[in-house]
């Protein structure tokens, strides 16, 4: 299981929480005779989940334009930020139209 939350602000959000589960397994046993002590597998699944939670809270836009300015005067003196993020839109595109996440990792 996995859990993230990021609260670095985007146009369309404030914040996303995310909770990954990628491999869920269950069985159903039920025993087959009350005189000996054999169980005989009757169902199983396995499954996963992944679940993203958006917030946008009313006014969300201009905290994060004041968050966003605050860590570029944070960031004046070294730039590791601005050369992080720079990196981070190099290798991720922009959601296509139909809603498939397109992502292009620099060769």
């Amino acid at each position: 299981m996995k859990f993230d939350s990021n609260d670095l602000g985007a146009h369309q959000y404030h914040k996303v929480t995310s909770l990954t589960v990628p491999d869920f397994s269950f069985s159903m046993l039920l025993r087959a005779s009350l005189d000996r002590n054999i169980w005989l597998e009757a169902a199983a699944a396995t499954c996963d989940a992944y679940l993203d939670l958006y917030s946008s809270p009313i006014g969300h836009r201009a905290v994060t334009r004041n968050q966003l300015a605050f860590v570029e005067e944070q960031d004046k003196l070294t730039g590791r930020a601005k050369q992080m993020f720079n990196q981070l839109r190099q290798r991720t595109k922009a959601t296509s139209f139909s809603g498939e996440i397109i992502q292009s990792v620099n060769q």
